[in-house]
């Protein structure tokens, strides 16, 4: 049996309904041999004992179940305990109440030994909303850093990446519960521009609920979205990016959108990120008449905002 190429890192925290069906969806891929990394995160339903049964039934010689726990609340703290327990030169993060399609797995090694060169493969998801019908989620295939700052494109469930580059960049700050993968995107595509992309089909399901972990509102989450812009910053100033200028404006601009949704949401926050923004940006003469527009257009519903910034920013 050749050795294990790739581990699958899932934090649980209480996900005892969901877990069985993500599970399943990793059984079912058609690569092998596989490790698959369950960290509880300090569950207070049956999801630990669940993690242990599931190792009990499916684990055997091509595919392996380490069940671990993380006493830190947070995704990113389960993240990255998972992350300690990965052997494997590749690695793919994914979330408790998602799913792969069968052949995810097997696409994700197939293009790695496509392109030995390569640090990431990428794909697309598709949307599950509790209401209505499925939908392929917005995606650009893009190994810069700009359509990341507005698209996320390195999603939590968007790839597959070298365990060694997920070290070297820190692994997922855990300071915040949201955002926490845009930032580590970010780093990543900081350090690397050696990206390939499945663009079809979608290899994941990703399934919308009101606690899932994907989560979708921006005001009560707006104190974590503030934190990991601030920390983007950071990265960008302690990258060799050349043109951390024009990334520190986008980030600024990003920023100011957030503001905007906040407002679309009714939220106080808008206002207040508003003004904090603008202060910010005191000695941008370009920033200082154009972030107020952009503000109003968002909070009025306009969309297309990343098209105006790659346009507008240079």
């Amino acid at each position: 049996m050749k050795p294990t190429s790739i581990a699958i890192v899932v934090p649980v925290y209480n996900r005892e309904k969901e877990l069985v069906r993500t599970f399943a969806s990793i059984v079912a891929q058609t690569y092998r041999p596989l490790h698959v990394v369950l960290v509880d995160n300090g569950s207070t339903d049956g999801s630990l004992a669940l993690c242990r049964e599931l190792k009990a039934r499916y684990e055997s010689d091509d595919f392996e179940v380490t069940v671990t726990q993380e006493a830190k609340r947070g995704p990113s703290a389960a993240r990255n305990r998972g992350l300690s327990c990965v052997r494997e030169e590749f690695v793919s993060f994914f979330d408790s109440d998602d799913t792969y399609v069968p052949e995810a797995i097997a696409r994700y090694m197939q293009a790695f030994d496509s392109h030995p060169q390569v640090d990431i493969v990428g794909c697309t998801v598709e949307m599950v909303p509790e209401a209505g019908s499925p939908y392929r989620a917005k995606a650009v295939f893009s190994n810069r850093v700009e359509p990341h700052l507005f698209h996320c494109t390195l999603g939590t469930q968007r790839y597959a990446v070298r365990t060694a580059l997920v070290r070297a960049v820190g692994g997922w700050r855990e300071e915040y519960m949201r955002w926490e993968d845009w930032e580590l995107g970010l780093r990543l595509l900081l350090a690397t521009d050696r990206v390939v992309w499945i663009e079809r089909p979608p290899l994941v399901h990703v399934y919308l609920h009101a606690d899932s972990i994907t989560g979708y509102r921006y005001a009560p989450n707006s104190d974590d979205i503030l934190q990991a812009i601030a920390h983007a910053h950071a990265d960008v100033e302690q990258s060799n990016h050349p043109d951390k200028r024009r990334l520190h404006r986008l980030l600024l601009y990003k920023q100011m959108v957030v503001a905007g949704l906040c407002r679309r949401e009714k939220s106080p926050r808008g206002p207040e990120i508003y003004h904090w923004t603008l202060d910010q940006v005191r000695d941008d003469s370009t920033l200082r008449w154009f972030l107020p527009l952009v503000y109003r257009y968002v909070s009025w519903g306009g969309r297309g905002s990343a098209i105006l910034a790659e346009r507008l920013l240079h």
